[in-house]
C-alpha cells in the first residue's frame, strides 16, 4: 500500500511539474522582443543563482514544455527544476509590471493611488493630494471612469481623516455629486459592456442569421442598445464606441453591409480622432478593421480590401503579445487569401499559403479557435479549388479532429456542406448519405429551409448519375432554381462567403474550369 501511494504521490509531482512548466513556456513564448530584452536586462541584476535564466533561454529555444524538462534534466541533474521554475516566474512576472509602467496608463495611475496611500501613511496629507490630482488627471483624460470614481473617493477619505479641514459644506456636496454622476456614468458604460457582449456571443455561438426570422432573435438587444444610447446623458468616448461596435456587429450578422461598413468606418474615425485612446494592445481598434474586411468580403469587394488590409500590417508593426500578433497575421493572411482566391487567382493564394506555413500556419495553435477553423476551412477551400483532394482531405482532417471545440462554432456549418463536396470527391458515398440526412434532420429541428443546403444536396444525389442530353437539362434547370433563390438571398451571402458552392456546381455540371466561373461572376 506504501508503494502504491508512494507511486501515486510521485505521479501526482510530475503532473504539477508538467502543469507549471507548460504555464511558463507558453509565457516565454508570448513575449515580445522587448519584453524578453528587458527580462535580461533585470535579472543580471539580481543577485543569487541565475540557473533560471537557463531555464528561460531554454523556453525561449526549443518547440515543447518537454523538451525543456528533458534538456534541463540532463544538462543540469545537479540542479532543482522547481526551484528553477518558481525564480524564473517570479523574476519573469516581476520584469513585466516593470515593463508595464512605463508604457501602461492604468499602471502609471495606480502608481501615484499607492504614493498617496504610502504618504497618508506618514502623514504627509498634501503631498498625498498632489498624487492624486496626478491620478485624477490622467484617468480623466483616458476615461477611466471606475479608477476616476476611486481616486475621488480616497480623496474624499483623506480629507475626513482631516476633518475636512478648509472645505465648505457646499465643496463637499459638489464631490459628493460629482461621484454620484460618475457612478451614472460607469453604470452606462456597464449596460453599452453588457449589451454588447451578449450580442457577440449569440454572434460567435448561435447559426448563421439565415432568415428573417432568426434576425428577431437578436431584437430584444436592439431595442434595449436604442433605449440605452437615448436615455443616457453620458455620451463619451467609451459609450459612443460600444453602441457603434455594437450597431456595426448587428448590421454585418443581419446582412446590412452597407451600415454595418458606414458603422465601422464611424469607429475608425473615433479612434483616429482620439488616437491617445487606443488600448494596448488596440483590441477594439483591430475588431473595427476586421469587422469592415469581414463585411467587404461578404460583399465580395475585394479591390476595396487592401486598403484596410494595409491597416493591419501597420498593426502589426507594433509592439504586442504573440498571441495578438498571431491573431492580426492570421486576419491578414485569410483576407490576402479571400481576396486571391475569390477572383479567380488559385496560383497565386497556393503562393501566399505557401510563403505562410513556416511564419504562421504551423503556430495556429496561439490564435482562438474561430480563427483556426477559418484558416483551416481557408486551406481545405483552396485545395478543392486546385483540385488537390489529398490536401484538401488533410485540412479537414484537422478540422474534425477537434470535436467540440469546432462543432459548436456557426461556421462548423459550412464545414459539413464543404465536406460533403471532398467526401462525394472522394467516393465516400456512405458517408455522403448519412451526413445528408443528419444535416437534414437539423434544418428540420431548426424549421428553416436553407436554399444553398438544398443544392449542395441536389448536386450530391445526381452527381454520379450516368446523365445525358434532356436528362441532364432537366437536372441543370432544377438545380437553377436554387442559385436564383440563393443570388436573391442575402442571407445566404453567410455561407457562400467560404466556399462558392454555385461555382463549384455551375463548373461541374457546365464542365468550365472553376477559376473562370469565379473570375467571371466576380
Amino acid at each position: 500500500m506504501k508503494v502504491a501511494g508512494a507511486f501515486v504521490n510521485e505521479k501526482k509531482k510530475t503532473m504539477i511539474t508538467q502543469t507549471k512548466i507548460e504555464n511558463i513556456f507558453l509565457l516565454v513564448k508570448s513575449l515580445s522582443k522587448s519584453e524578453k530584452r528587458y527580462f535580461k536586462l533585470y535579472a543580471n541584476l539580481q543577485t543569487g543563482d541565475k540557473v533560471y535564466i537557463t531555464l528561460f533561454n531554454l523556453c525561449d529555444k526549443l518547440n515543447s514544455p518537454e523538451e525543456v524538462i528533458t534538456t534541463f534534466q540532463q544538462k543540469y541533474a545537479k540542479k532543482s527544476l522547481e526551484m528553477a521554475m518558481k525564480y524564473l516566474y517570479g523574476t519573469l512576472t516581476d520584469s513585466l509590471v516593470r515593463v508595464k509602467e512605463r508604457h501602461d496608463i492604468q499602471q502609471k495611475i495606480f502608481n501615484h493611488i499607492s504614493k498617496a496611500s504610502i504618504l497618508v501613511e506618514k502623514n504627509l496629507f498634501n503631498n498625498a493630494f498632489f498624487e492624486l490630482d496626478k491620478a485624477k488627471r490622467l484617468a480623466s483624460l483616458f476615461e477611466f471612469n471606475v479608477l476616476l470614481f476611486h481616486i475621488r473617493q480616497q480623496e474624499l477619505i483623506y480629507q475626513g481623516m482631516q476633518n475636512f479641514e478648509g472645505m465648505t459644506e457646499r465643496k463637499l456636496i459638489n464631490k459628493q455629486m460629482k461621484l454620484s454622476e460618475l457612478l451614472k456614468q460607469i453604470r452606462s458604460t456597464h449596460q453599452h459592456h453588457q449589451l454588447y457582449d451578449i450580442l457577440k456571443h449569440r454572434i460567435l455561438y448561435k447559426d448563421l442569421v439565415r432568415s428573417d426570422n432568426q434576425k428577431k432573435h437578436l431584437n430584444d438587444l436592439v431595442l434595449s442598445e436604442y433605449h440605452l444610447m437615448g436615455n443616457s446623458s453620458y455620451k463619451g468616448f467609451e459609450a459612443i464606441k460600444l453602441h457603434l461596435l455594437f450597431q456595426a456587429n448587428y448590421y454585418l450578422h443581419a446582412g446590412n453591409y452597407k451600415s454595418a461598413i458606414r458603422s465601422y468606418q464611424e469607429v475608425i474615425t473615433l479612434f483616429e480622432e482620439n488616437n491617445y485612446l487606443i488600448l494596448n494592445p488596440p483590441i477594439y481598434y483591430l475588431n473595427a478593421i476586421n469587422g469592415i474586411l469581414d463585411s467587404l468580403h461578404t460583399m465580395g469587394l475585394y479591390e476595396e480590401m487592401p486598403f484596410f488590409i494595409q491597416k493591419l500590417i501597420d498593426i502589426e508593426q507594433g509592439e504586442y503579445a504573440i498571441e495578438f500578433l498571431m491573431k492580426v497575421k492570421c486576419l491578414i493572411y485569410l483576407y490576402k487569401s479571400f481576396c486571391l482566391q475569390n477572383t479567380g487567382k488559385f496560383e497565386k493564394a497556393l503562393q501566399w499559403l505557401e510563403d505562410n506555413k513556416a511564419t504562421f500556419i504551423e503556430k495556429i495553435e496561439l490564435v482562438e479557435p474561430i480563427l483556426q477553423l477559418n484558416v483551416y476551412l481557408q486551406m481545405t477551400t483552396l485545395y478543392l479549388y486546385t483540385e488537390q483532394i489529398p490536401l484538401a482531405r488533410k485540412s479537414m482532417k484537422k478540422i474534425v479532429s477537434f470535436g467540440k471545440a469546432f462543432y459548436m462554432l456557426p461556421s462548423y456549418k459550412t464545414v459539413r456542406l464543404v465536406n460533403l463536396i471532398l467526401q462525394t470527391e472522394l467516393g465516400n458515398y456512405d458517408f455522403v448519405e448519412t451526413e445528408i440526412q443528419a444535416i437534414k434532420r437539423n434544418i428540420q429541428h431548426e424549421k428553416q429551409a436553407y436554399q444553398t443546403e438544398k443544392l449542395v444536396f441536389k448536386y450530391i444525389q445526381n452527381s454520379q448519375l450516368p446523365v445525358y442530353g434532356n436528362t441532364h437539362q432537366r437536372i441543370w434547370k432544377q438545380l437553377q432554381k436554387y442559385i436564383i433563390a440563393i443570388s436573391q438571398s442575402k442571407y445566404e451571402r453567410n455561407i457562400l462567403r467560404d466556399f462558392n458552392f454555385v461555382a463549384w456546381i455551375e463548373s461541374k455540371f457546365l464542365k468550365t474550369p472553376l477559376k473562370e466561373i469565379i473570375y467571371q461572376n466576380h
